[in-house]
């Protein structure tokens, strides 16, 4: 062999080394150097796009080593089929998503398992089912022949409006469509919706928007959860009341229902991404950080109670911080 050669044989194999250091060095077993996260959260309207793109904001921009990418989805079912099957490493779910997807029930063909709780997300979020206070309806039965939006489709909001609709046995008989959450404000005002259901908070800001010039209501679907027994069948459910007076048009309280929400993470995330993802989003800095975007956040959980089991790291995480650790409704 030449001199010309041996030196291309050489400068072969330095190529070929340099390349597999840059792969150890990036990744090694189910520990990670660097790491890039899919982050699937909802439509840039919603509150788990508000508030993940700016939890999403702050990690990238206190860590070296981790780059969340927030991405636009259909919501909560769609997050947990995402980050089940790994499409995405991240998300946010509401807690009975998680609970429907380990078992595989609808709105989920298949038991998703490939996936762990990471902590808590947002403080529990009310089913606000919003009407205009001058329609005439006042209950359930006064949409019968009417539109109304479950929410967007695809959501966790929607899967529960729906749900409840089936449960109180009203589902044919109310017309329901499913739009884009952008969308139901205008749908409502004009007349092309006769109302349309909203998760979030006490007041929730699009229900304000509207009340501005359309004076609107929450219905109270208390009667309708009583008689089905809902909270008793669906135990990531609880009680959620709407004072009197939250709204223009509220004269009297609405009871509904609620659940919290959840951030969760596909499990070949590798270990130390968890860990600083974790460490990053858990801090005075970062609650501070969402208080300016999303005050209903749940960043400074006191307590923990896993719908299906915690990621390894993240059960380390809780206990070294202190937080009491309930046992999760579903195991393996």
């Amino acid at each position: 062999m030449n001199r010309k050669k041996v030196m291309q044989f050489i400068s072969v194999i330095a190529l070929m080394l340099l390349l597999a250091a840059c792969g150890n060095s990036e990744t090694s077993g189910n520990n990670s150097s660097s790491a890039n996260l899919s982050m699937s959260l909802g439509g840039t309207s919603g509150t788990f796009y508000i508030q993940g793109s700016s939890l999403a904001e702050y990690v990238n921009e206190n860590s070296d080593s981790l780059r969340v990418i927030p991405s636009t989805s259909g919501g909560s079912v769609e997050n947990t089929r995402l980050v089940g099957s790994g499409e995405a490493q991240i998300g946010m779910s509401f807690s009975g998503d998680l609970y429907n997807a380990w078992q595989g029930e609808d709105p989920y063909e298949n038991e998703l398992k490939d996936f762990y709780e990471l902590g808590p997300a947002q403080q529990i979020s009310g089913w606000n089912f919003i009407v205009l206070a001058d329609s005439g309806v006042d209950t359930l039965e006064d949409l019968v022949g009417k539109t109304f939006s479950p929410g967007a489709p695809g959501s966790g909001s929607a899967a529960g409006a729906d749900l409840l609709l089936k449960e109180a046995g009203l589902s044919d008989d109310i017309k329901t469509v499913y739009n884009a959450w952008g969308e139901l404000p205008g749908m409502l005002k004009n007349g092309d919706i006769q109302g349309f259901n909203r998760t979030g908070g006490v007041p929730i800001p699009v229900a304000q928007e509207i009340d501005v010039t359309h004076p609107m209501k929450i219905l109270d679907l208390k009667p309708y959860m009583d008689q089905t027994n809902f909270l008793e069948k669906y135990p990531y459910f609880t009680e959620f009341v709407i004072p009197a007076g939250s709204y223009e048009g509220q004269d009297s309280e609405a009871v509904t229902f609620g659940m919290d929400v959840k951030w969760v993470i596909h499990k070949d995330v590798p270990d130390d991404a968890v860990r600083e993802f974790l460490e990053l989003s858990y801090t005075e800095e970062a609650s501070s950080h969402l208080d300016n975007v999303y005050p209903q956040h749940n960043h400074r959980a006191e307590s923990i109670q896993p719908v299906i089991p915690l990621h390894p790291v993240a059960e380390e995480f809780w206990t070294e911080k202190g937080l009491d650790l309930a046992d999760p409704l579903l195991s393996k």
